[in-house]
């Protein structure tokens, strides 16, 4: 879907209005800690920041000066850099939490009960250098964030992201984020491409009810039998009858990418997941932006 024509006060307003009805007027997460601002505001300030591409000192002189974000915001009093820094580590939960949240909201407008999630990788550059800046100092390699996200065309909206390191086996990355998509009862079936071929790993999402249709690698290592056989079977009876789906996910990185950028700011794991989780939450908040709805359903 189109996603990256629409104003990003309006998403940013979006995801403060969902956070809300989900987060309440919590202002901390378990029993300890110091009551403050409220974490949907919270969470309203790193949308703000991730979605116009800013740093945390930038994000801190945009409260301090301009009134007219604080109020978009909610913020009652200016924030310091070091607070949105240690915000973005410990929220990405709640992100997720919500990531879930606008996909039940997609799926019960389009009445979509069962589903097939497609699964697949892209990369998040961790570098803000120029090439130029990156060839003079002699640099080879680029240090990037790598994500896997569960997606479903039928609902168009994604249900779960997965963030790690860039050497981390693509296998390994759907395990990860396995043990979510198949107890939530949305999905029937999972697809991916030759990546994602391992017996093992199909075996189990199959035990956990979850149809495999994953393309397998040929040659010396195309299957005579067994499960990798079946999966490949699914795929190609699902290639036949709708076509390349799986292509539909790379729609959804371009569109992802397009709306905040591929280029994360925070060094450490649990910051960049929070700001790559915060862009696909912002993909739903779009869909449910698209769709019209004069009324959200939590």
């Amino acid at each position: 879907m189109k996603v990256y024509d629409i104003p990003l006060i309006k998403v940013v307003l979006t995801i403060k209005y969902v956070a809300k009805k989900v987060c309440g007027n919590k202002a901390r997460i378990g029993k300890r800690g110091r009551k403050g601002i409220a974490i949907y505001i919270r969470i309203t300030i790193l949308a703000y920041m991730i979605l116009h591409e800013l740093t945390p000192d930038r994000m801190e002189r945009e409260l301090k000066e301009n009134k007219n974000v604080r109020r978009i915001v909610e913020a009652p009093w200016p924030v310091r850099s070091r607070t949105i820094r240690e915000w973005r580590k410990r929220l990405g939960k709640m992100v997720e939490r919500l990531i879930k949240k606008t996909y039940e909201i997609i799926a019960k407008a389009k009445k979509v009960r069962n589903s097939k999630s497609i699964v697949d990788t892209t990369e998040f550059s961790r570098e803000r250098a120029s090439r130029h800046y990156e060839k003079r100092i002699g640099r080879k390699k680029k240090r990037y964030a790598k994500v896997i996200a569960a997606y479903s065309a039928e609902v168009d909206a994604v249900y779960k992201v997965g963030v790690d390191y860039d050497s981390k086996h693509d296998t390994k990355m759907l395990e990860g984020i396995l043990d979510d998509i198949a107890p939530s009862g949305l999905f029937n079936g999972i697809v991916g491409d030759k990546g994602f071929d391992s017996g093992p790993l199909m075996q189990e999402a199959l035990d956990k009810g979850l149809t495999p249709y994953i393309d397998v690698r040929g040659g010396k290592l195309e299957p005579k039998d067994g499960v990798r056989l079946i999966s490949k079977r699914n795929f190609e009876a699902l290639r036949a009858e709708v076509g390349n789906v799986r292509a539909l996910v790379e729609s959804l990185f371009c569109s992802v990418k397009a709306i905040a950028g591929d280029v994360v700011y925070s060094r450490s794991l649990e910051g960049f997941a929070t700001e790559i989780a915060i862009r696909f939450l912002a993909y739903n908040v779009c869909v449910i932006i698209k769709l019209k709805l004069r009324r959200l359903r939590f």
